[in-house]
Parts: structure tokens; C-alpha cells; sequence
């Protein structure tokens, strides 16, 4: 079985290969299902992944006291995550924070006045910068 993954090799593989046939297949199986792993787990092969790309922005509505809130990110990576952080002011002192497995959230909060912002990240990995309702330097309110 060749190697199946893109990305699997290993050092002396030529060699092996050319020496015994049956070693290379073994080889090969084992680093394909370890590149596999790799991948599907968004590791590199030091540890620690980078962070996915970062969400293009949110968008969030409130009626009747119901937040809405959608983390616009197209084409995240599999097994992206993503971190909602909301606050009753703009420095986001103190703020909630919800870890999401899909980018949308529903919460009611009846007559709060409140901020919000998201990143995304890997289960591994650290956070991509911050997104916000407004910008960072003036987030934008909401009233529940």
C-alpha cells in the first residue's frame, strides 16, 4: 500500500522501498494513518496547531429581549470552534464567555444593554484575533 496521505513520508523511504517491499507497505500504513491523524485533528507535526482563519465579522439582533447572534465565517476549517464574549460595557470587563461547536447562539437577556464579540479557534489551538459588533476601538451596543 503506498502512502495515501498528503503530507506522510518518512526518511530512508527509497531505500526501504528498494530493499523490502513488505517493511515499505508497514511503513507506509502506519504513517499514512498517522498523517491522518494529523490532519483530521488540524495538529502539526511539533504539537500545537495554528488557529483556524478568522471569522469576517458578526452579526447580532435583539427582539423582545432575545439575543441572536451569528458568527459569519465562511468556509471555517473542520473542527473549528468558536468563542463568544459578551459585556455590559465596551472594554469587555468582566465579560461572559460561551464556547460554541457551531457558529450561531440564542440567549435571553430581557432589557440589558450589552456588547459583543468572537473569535475562532481548534480545539488545540489558540484563538484568532478578536471580532467585533462595531470595532474594536467602538464596539456597538444592543438592547435586549
Amino acid at each position: 500500500m503506498p502512502l495515501s496521505q498528503t503530507g506522510a513520508n518518512y526518511k530512508n523511504r527509497a531505500h526501504i522501498l528498494s530493499r523490502d517491499r513488505l517493511l515499505a507497505d508497514a511503513l507506509d500504513d502506519i504513517m499514512s494513518t498517522a498523517q491522518a491523524s494529523l490532519n483530521q485533528g488540524n495538529f502539526s507535526k511539533n504539537g500545537t496547531p495554528e488557529p483556524p482563519s478568522s471569522p469576517s465579522g458578526i452579526s447580532v439582533t435583539a427582539k423582545m429581549g432575545l439575543f441572536t447572534v451569528a458568527i459569519l465565517h465562511p468556509k471555517a476549517p473542520a473542527g473549528t470552534q468558536w468563542v463568544l464574549q459578551y459585556a455590559d460595557n465596551p472594554q469587555f470587563q468582566n465579560p461572559i464567555t460561551v464556547g460554541l461547536l457551531h457558529p450561531s447562539w440564542q440567549q435571553s437577556l430581557p432589557q440589558q444593554v450589552l456588547f459583543f464579540r468572537a473569535a475562532a479557534k481548534f480545539a488545540a489551538s489558540a484563538q484568532t484575533p478578536w471580532v467585533y459588533l462595531g470595532t474594536s476601538a467602538k464596539p456597538t451596543s444592543l438592547t435586549g
